[in-house]
C-alpha cells in the first residue's frame, strides 16, 4: 500500500513539474547577429610592440560555432607569431538583462579577458579591463564586417583608460 501511495505522489509531482515549466526561450536578433562569427575563419595580421609582448606579424585560424541552442558563441583559435605560439578560446553571448554582449576569453597566457561589447551597424566594439604584472590595463577591441566573409580588426591599450594606444591590426577571412 505504502508503495502504491509513493508511486502516485511521485507520478502527481513529475506531472505538475512538467507542466510548471515557462516555453523555451528561442533566439533573438542580437543572438542571430553572433552568427556572423560561424564558420573557419584565416587571421593575419600585425602586432605592435607593448604590454601584450613584442611586436610583428601574426597569422593563424579560428573555428567558431553556436553552442546548443542558439544563444552563445563558442570559438576556438590557433596562432603564430613575435610571441610564439599560441592557443584561445573565446565565448560571446548577448546578455538579456544588461543588454550588452559579453565575452570571456582565455588562451595560453596567465591571463582572462573578460569584458562587454556592443554591435551597432557593421562594428563590433569590445571593452575590457585586466590587471598585468600589477597593473591595470585597459583594451579595447573593435571589429567591422566588411562582407559575409572577411572582417577587419583593430586592438588598442590604455594604461589610464584615457590615451589609447594601437596594438594590433589584422583581417579575417572565412574559409
Amino acid at each position: 500500500m505504502l508503495k502504491r501511495v509513493f508511486i502516485t505522489c511521485a507520478a502527481v509531482m513529475l506531472g505538475v513539474s512538467a507542466s510548471a515549466q515557462p516555453p523555451q526561450d528561442k533566439p533573438g536578433p542580437e543572438h542571430k547577429s553572433l552568427e556572423h562569427f560561424v564558420g573557419n575563419w584565416k587571421m593575419e595580421g600585425k602586432m605592435n610592440a607593448g604590454p601584450m609582448g613584442p611586436g610583428g606579424a601574426f597569422s593563424g585560424t579560428e573555428t567558431c560555432r553556436m553552442f546548443e541552442g542558439g544563444f552563445h558563441l563558442v570559438c576556438d583559435s590557433k596562432s603564430s607569431g613575435a610571441m610564439g605560439n599560441m592557443t584561445g578560446h573565446m565565448v560571446l553571448t548577448w546578455d538579456r538583462g544588461a543588454k550588452t554582449y559579453r565575452f570571456v576569453s582565455i588562451n595560453n597566457m596567465a591571463d582572462a579577458d573578460v569584458g562587454t561589447g556592443s554591435f551597432n551597424g557593421n562594428t563590433w566594439t569590445f571593452n575590457s579591463s585586466m590587471t598585468m604584472n600589477g597593473k591595470k590595463l585597459w583594451g579595447r577591441f573593435s571589429l567591422v564586417e566588411v562582407s559575409p566573409t572577411v572582417h577587419t580588426m583593430t586592438m588598442e591599450m590604455s594604461e589610464d583608460g584615457k590615451k589609447w594606444t594601437p596594438m594590433m591590426e589584422g583581417k579575417s577571412t572565412k574559409q
